[in-house]
């Protein structure tokens, strides 16, 4: 993972199964960006990184960005902004070690088919 000035960009993540991929963070969760920090609160619900599972990308995919997945899940639960929620998660992703071959295809998914997740959280606050 990268860092800034020699200081790690993400926090620890802990988190309990709550079952059928479904995880809590059992602490505080911060992530330091270039354009400010996300915290994600100690008790946020995240699938980790949810994936079609289309068995291509389900394998190429799966398990390779929890970290960024996490920060991306809060920020769509929050409603901060779908298009900052993506651009956050596709720099998380480049700040978690993900390869530019892996984040992209990633990141467009998001950007492309993640509306009606963004739209459901939407209506759950409302």
């Amino acid at each position: 993972m990268k860092s800034v000035h020699g200081l790690p960009k993400f926090s620890s993540l802990e988190y309990r199964h709550l079952g059928k991929d479904k995880w809590q963070l059992t602490k505080v969760f911060m992530y330091f960006g270039n354009k400010g920090t996300v915290v994600v609160p100690s008790g946020a619900v995240t699938d980790l990184d949810s994936v079609p599972r289309v068995p291509f990308l389900y394998a190429a995919l799966k398990g390779r960005s929890v970290r960024a997945a996490t920060i991306h899940d809060y920020l769509y639960k929050s409603q901060k902004g779908k298009k900052y929620a993506d651009d956050t998660f596709l720099a998380a992703m480049k700040d978690e070690g993900l390869p530019r071959r892996r984040r992209y295809p990633i990141y467009w998914g998001v950007r492309f088919f993640g509306k009606s997740s963004y739209d459901q959280y939407a209506e759950e606050i409302l």
